[in-house]
């Protein structure tokens, strides 16, 4: 007997040419059948279109991918209209006895219910005897009869093997309909882990952002009294030089940790969404011009610091505050690593896109390519450790990237190592889109 495995190249090969092998099988086998037990001389030409037409069908399923062979909506109908027209084929032959249709249909009933294969063949062995049985009066024996037992055998190898092939592809839909449905409960689970730890975190992001400026705030109300003092003392006559360069240190490093404190508050603000955006016109001649005036910390010794600043700058709408941050960061850092060469401000008027262009480039010892990802990032600091150079924690940058986005504009960064960095803050002359808050989705302070 065939396996299922079995290949047969001319018909397909695998499941769908054993299936078209078998169906050509029955077809002949019920040919042969209609033509012995017809009884005019001439072979009517009604069975002789069916047998045709079922012929085609064949050849056409052969062309047809074996998937779209065993789907439902081609197995079934194939199978119910051979049942149809065989059974109407050997009626019209006017020969048969009812024996006949009862044995077929008792094939058929055991090919849909045998489990075994071997159990079916065993039981057309049984029908086909039963049917010698019956023709035995006289036991006048013609080609009928062999054909006969022949047919029920096809019967029995072609629906048995169909009807075994729908079983099997209906327990593979239920074992993948299960196991769909086991996968929708993972993921569902898994989702609502998700969910559950992604809200988790919020809070704990929130509750650790209040924290920080609680702290802050608390810090910040003892450094004011001590530069508040500071200038008090500086003011005075009471001080003799070395207690002036003293308490100016002390000034100068109240101020530092004032600096760092603000700058912690603001983050802890943008993060708690709790950062208000307050847009208006702004002159930026008179703003640059304000700018430039600012006290800033010192520059190394041979380094300069020159603005390239076209007249008649446009009027623009957007936070001052902010802005002047901004650029007061990129400024502070490129004059902290600078050692020598030059530090350049250039502000460039982008009529045609209706924007303005700030740019700060230094000379210092630029940026690795690898780190440029990172340097936004709050607390990151490309030079980590405890004897570095440089002072600070990491916040400057971070500060500039979430004001810029709260102003609607956008930061980029140009540097090589060994040779400067050049940042650029684009801005529009009217912010495009509501930007009280980041765009992480934090909400504006209403009190």
């Amino acid at each position: 007997m065939m396996q299922e495995g079995d290949t047969f190249r001319h018909l397909g090969g695998g499941r769908k040419g054993l299936f078209l092998l078998l169906r050509y099988v029955f077809i002949i086998a019920a040919a042969y059948l209609l033509i012995f037990e017809s009884s005019s001389k001439t072979f009517p030409a009604a069975q002789g279109l069916m047998i045709a037409m079922a012929l085609a069908s064949n050849v056409a399923l052969s062309f047809v991918s074996e998937e779209r062979v065993f789907a439902w909506y081609v197995e079934a109908p194939v199978l119910i209209a051979d049942t149809l027209w065989v059974s109407w084929a050997l009626q019209s032959t006017g020969t048969n006895g009812p024996e006949l249709f009862l044995l077929y249909f008792f094939v058929l009933f055991l090919a849909a219910l045998g489990e075994s294969m071997l159990m079916v063949l065993l039981g057309s062995t049984l029908l086909s005897a039963v049917q010698i049985y019956f023709n035995t009066s006289g036991w006048r024996w013609t080609p009928a009869y062999p054909l006969r037992i022949v047919f029920f055998y096809t019967v029995a190898l072609f629906y048995g093997h169909v009807l075994r092939q729908i079983k099997h592809e209906r327990l593979r839909a239920n074992r993948g309909y299960a196991w769909a449905k086991e996968l929708e409960a993972k993921v569902a689970e898994r989702t609502a882990q998700l969910s559950r730890l992604y809200h988790e975190s919020l809070a704990a992001n929130r509750l650790k952002s209040e924290i920080v400026a609680n702290v802050s705030h608390e810090l910040r109300t003892p450094l004011n009294s001590i530069v508040g003092y500071t200038e008090l003392l500086l003011d005075s006559d009471s001080l003799g030089p070395d207690d002036r360069v003293m308490v100016k240190r002390i000034q100068e490093a109240a101020g530092r940790q004032t600096e760092l404190v603000n700058g912690v508050l603001d983050l802890g603000r943008m993060e708690s969404g709790k950062m208000p955006v307050e847009h208006q016109p702004l002159p930026l001649d008179g703003f640059v011009a304000e700018l430039q005036r600012r006290p800033r910390g010192p520059l190394a010794k041979g380094v300069a610091l020159d603005w390239h600043v076209p007249a008649n700058l446009p009027v623009i709408e957007t936070d001052p505050e902010k802005l002047a941050t901004v650029l007061e960061n990129l400024l502070s850092n490129a004059i902290k690593f600078t050692s020598q060469g030059a530090v350049t401000v250039t502000v460039s008027d982008l009529p045609e896109s209706k924007q303005v262009q700030f740019q700060v480039e230094d000379t210092g010892p630029g940026i690795d390519a690898r780190h440029l990802d990172t340097i936004f990032e709050p607390f990151r600091q490309i030079d980590g450790s405890s004897t570095r150079r440089h002072g600070g924690v990491g916040l400057g940058l971070a500060i500039v990237q979430r004001y810029t986005e709260l102003l609607d504009g956008r930061i980029e960064v140009h540097s090589q190592l060994g040779s400067g960095s050049r940042f650029i803050l684009t801005l529009p002359y009217r912010p495009t889109r509501s930007s009280s808050v980041p765009s992480e989705g934090l909400q504006p302070e209403t009190s």
